[in-house]
């Protein structure tokens, strides 16, 4: 099988950092693995690296797509395994990082989608149900996907929701590996992570994130990507539904709970490989990073 090395972890975990210093001794590139860096002009919302960044190690499938297109799972995984042909043509290591779990999984999994079409009468059925209730209805059903899903993100809910109730979403996903894949999963004291996250958004907002949403604001915003935690938490203050301070809060709270859920997608994954930052001194984990990957790469014979 090709080998593939991926680098996740939950928000504000360093995730950025590690793999372009990572994609610089490897001298190979990064495929985006996260499901909202994919959108063109989405950039401090997403936490996407800086222009300087981009221009030492070339991103694929980062600013992509326009903001009022739709993107699914199964776009992410056909896209992807592209490009992993791609790299090895180039005879470059696959080097994906992003944080969202389930896009990565059906890539080196061997996710298969029905294409079923949706049945707007299902979603009419529950159309008086807020986002979080539908979203606990989830949990009981198909966890993986009440993880991976953000209750904001209605549309995507929903469609688990139907394939769950129609007994249809254990066959659409297999666990049986399709790559040789070494997953890292970058994680930190939780307390310590909470207060980055907060931090983060903060910086964000000096940054410039209110006049990045705005502009934006008001359609400009396709579903999937207005289910971006930091957008549609200031859409609603630009409606007049919330104080700019509460749209705030809800923008970290949201962020600590998708971090959350980001570690427990990766919970128990028998093929995760998990790394402890180091704060103090992070070059301590990008070389323990590195030496994971260098043996990986070793293994079975592997020649690049």
């Amino acid at each position: 099988m090709d080998k593939v090395v991926i680098i996740t972890g939950p928000t504000a975990v360093g995730k950025t950092k590690c793999s372009l210093l990572i994609a610089e001794r490897l001298n190979t590139q990064i495929i985006n693995g996260d499901a909202y860096q994919i959108y063109k002009g989405m950039d401090i919302g997403t936490a996407k690296p800086s222009k300087e960044e981009l221009a030492k190690i070339k991103h694929h499938l980062m600013d992509y797509l326009d903001p009022l297109d739709n993107f699914s799972v199964a776009d992410y995984q056909k896209l992807v395994r592209n490009k992993i042909d791609e790299f090895k043509s180039k005879n470059l290591i696959p080097l994906i990082v992003g944080g969202s779990g389930l896009y990565l999984e059906s890539v080196i999994c061997n996710y298969t989608f029905d294409g079923k079409t949706r049945d707007h009468s299902f979603e009419e059925k529950y159309r008086d149900l807020s986002n979080e209730e539908l979203h606990l209805l989830l949990k009981d059903l198909d966890i993986i996907s009440y993880n991976e899903i953000h209750p904001n993100n209605r549309k995507r809910v929903l469609r688990a929701l139907e394939l769950a109730l129609s007994n249809e979403q254990k066959g659409t996903k297999k666990k049986e590996m399709l790559y040789d894949a070494l997953v890292i999963v970058l994680n930190d004291d939780r307390e310590a992570l909470y207060n980055r996250i907060n931090n983060r958004v903060d910086q964000m907002l000096e940054e410039g994130l209110l006049e990045e949403v705005k502009s934006f604001y008001p359609d400009k915003l396709g579903l999937t990507a207005k289910a971006a935690i930091g957008y549609k938490e200031l859409f609603d203050y630009f409606d007049g539904n919330c104080s700019k301070e509460e749209s705030i809060d809800k923008i970290k709270q949201y962020s600590r709970n998708y971090a959350k859920r980001q570690l427990t997608w990766f919970r128990n994954k028998e093929y995760v490989t998990e790394v402890l930052i180091d704060v103090n001194n992070f070059n301590n984990t990008v070389d323990e990073v590195y030496n994971l990957i260098i043996e990986f790469l070793k293994s079975n014979n592997y020649k690049r």
